[in-house]
């Protein structure tokens, strides 16, 4: 008999961001413009009033857009990065509470998320120097549109002296909101107004022809070695120290100018040693599309649901499309639980073997199945 999906609780909606000023300054940092929005908060491109650093900085709304779950797992987030210090892996620099806001301040990324660096509809990057510098990174999870707003002209007052400071001074601040846990990316319940029905099976068909060729372009598939390489060295590094990241997906993939890769938004990394548990038993949290068999039941994980994850990003890049294309959650969920992706080479009949080998290892349902490393995983890309 499948398991039972998970429980579902309805997230808050947060207020029109149209009624929102930005502030002047938050905690040390002096505002220079917006980065992107999404629906638990903001990120600004902002600059250190001392040392002049220019940062990207991650601002939490208060109640309803954020909740203290949210605040308690930005707190966590920066505890977890701060240790860090991987070329792979974004680095955080400060995190605080300014004015009901909780903020946390970060390495800003310019380039671009994993998807759009190896779209096989871009041209090649070498004949296009300075093409990775068109658009800023959003540097949020929840935030998967690009922004090119001006600076803005509307402020307010600059902070007060002294702003509360840490992850313990964030905890504080959750610790006063009353409102009840929620999950933005939860599932929503039956009989929400989605579509009901899904796209036909025939689409587990390969791909046109054009695309294909793109796909299995020679330059582009040496960027994706690369690329992949880069991840699981930051992801290994990661396993390393005891963490669990468990929202790898391309828009959480960085690659700056330097075609240097980072591993970005840590809001539902988990600690092997962490006595503090901010997800029930039963409850998924991550992206479903990305997301291990056993978290989408809500159980408890593991390194290996981050290399499913892979096996999802690495089909993805290889086929064009992720192994499951579900529209309404219910029907994904079901599909992440209990189906067999389509091989490869049924998609693209093309395909490097060695790298549909790859996806099709780290996709298997039973975690003992899984490439057991990303250390394997990047030997195996290096081998």
């Amino acid at each position: 008999m499948p398991a039972a999906a998970p429980a579902v609780v309805a997230a808050p909606r947060s207020p029109p961001y149209a009624r929102f000023v930005p502030p002047r300054s938050i905690g040390p940092y002096e505002i220079l413009s917006v980065i992107g929005r999404g629906g638990i908060g903001t990120v600004y491109r902002a600059r250190h009033r001392e040392t002049g650093e220019v940062a990207a900085l991650k601002l939490l709304g208060p109640p309803p857009a954020c909740d203290p779950i949210a605040a308690r797992r930005l707190a966590r987030e920066f505890e977890a990065l701060r240790c860090l210090d991987h070329p792979n892996v974004v680095r955080v620099h400060a995190a605080g509470v300014h004015e009901g806001y909780s903020y946390l301040a970060m390495e800003l990324v310019q380039g671009l998320d994993l998807r759009s660096y190896l779209s096989p509809c871009l041209d090649e990057l070498p004949e296009l120097p300075g093409r990775l510098d068109a658009r800023p990174s959003p540097l949020v999870h929840g935030i998967d549109v690009w922004s090119d707003e001006p600076e803005t002209g509307s402020l307010l007052t600059p902070a007060e002296e002294g702003p509360p400071s840490g992850p313990d001074a964030i905890r504080a601040f959750a610790a006063l909101m009353e409102e009840a846990e929620t999950d933005p990316r939860a599932r929503p319940a039956q009989g929400s107004g989605e579509r009901s029905s899904d796209p036909p099976d025939v689409i587990d068909a390969p791909l046109p022809a054009p695309l294909l060729e793109r796909l299995n372009a020679p330059a582009r598939l040496r960027r994706l070695e690369d690329a992949v390489c880069q991840v699981c060295d930051g992801l290994a590094y990661v396993h390393r120290r005891g963490l669990v990241h468990r929202d790898l997906k391309p828009s959480n993939i960085m690659v700056d100018d330097g075609r240097r890769v980072r591993l970005m938004d840590f809001g539902l990394v988990k600690l092997a040693s962490d006595s503090l548990h901010l997800t029930q038993h039963g409850r998924a949290v991550g992206t479903y599309r990305y997301m291990a068999p056993e978290q989408a039941r809500g159980e408890p994980v593991d390194h290996r649901a981050d290399l499913y994850s892979l096996g999802v990003i690495l089909f993805e890049l290889v086929c064009g499309r992720p192994p499951f294309l579900a529209r309404r959650p219910t029907q994904l969920w079901g599909d992440i639980v209990s189906r067999v992706p389509p091989p490869v080479e049924s998609l693209n009949p093309a395909a490097n073997p060695r790298l549909a080998r790859l996806a099709e290892r780290l996709l298997a349902k039973e975690p003992l199945r899984r490439i057991g490393s990303a250390e394997e995983v990047a030997a195996a890309l290096r081998g």
